[in-house]
């Protein structure tokens, strides 16, 4: 694994969570990059990272974010995204303050694998009730940039178009992706929450 390419953030007032799509994140994806550059920072872990269920994962992160003794700030990928959306919905992140979100999956067109995917579909049409950050590509094979944008604005959420980086996971072969890391840090220094 080579080592990041940016200074670790100061965030001595929050806690920073995150948040996995299928398959978990592994040893080459960013956000185990990010992770492992913080000390601090926790995972909500899945029981099954192969066969998401809606109902399990949010109370999987309902359960990681509670034991959180500051404000938290989720770092979110693909399922992960989807699965932060639900449980907003259902009110159960109230001590979230700011959302990044990459690479959400479009979990309501046809060929989404809902077989794989339990329970996502259909999305709550609602915005989400802290700051986010909606970072999606031009060429992502899950969902339309159309469609991103569309999200974005259903979720209140800011949107950046990172250009062809197809799922924004392991598969595009970003290693820490430090222009990821800059638009996160860029996010929550706009928001005040950056201690450095």
């Amino acid at each position: 694994m080579s080592a990041c390419s940016f200074l670790p953030l100061l965030l001595e007032n929050h806690s920073v969570v995150v948040v996995p799509g299928l398959s978990g994140s592994g040893v080459t994806h960013w956000q185990t990059f990010w992770e492992l550059a913080h000390s601090g920072w926790m995972r909500a872990e899945q029981d099954d990272w192969n066969h998401p269920v809606r109902d399990a994962w949010v109370r999987r992160l309902t359960e990681t974010v509670n034991a959180a003794n500051r404000p938290v700030i989720l770092v979110a990928h693909s399922m992960g995204c989807a699965t932060i959306a639900h449980a907003a919905h259902e009110r159960r992140l109230g001590n979230v303050v700011a959302a990044f979100l990459v690479a959400m999956p479009d979990v309501e067109r046809e060929d989404f694998p809902r077989a794989t995917c339990e329970g996502y579909d259909p999305l709550p049409p609602t915005s989400l009730p802290f700051p986010s950050l909606f970072v999606g590509s031009s060429n992502d094979p899950w969902i339309s940039l159309e469609r991103q944008e569309h999200l974005a604005r259903l979720f209140g959420s800011r949107f950046v178009n990172v250009g062809e980086r197809h799922h924004i996971g392991t598969a595009a072969e970003l290693g820490a992706w430090s222009e990821g890391f800059d638009l996160f840090a860029d996010f929550l220094r706009g928001l005040g929450l950056l201690d450095r």
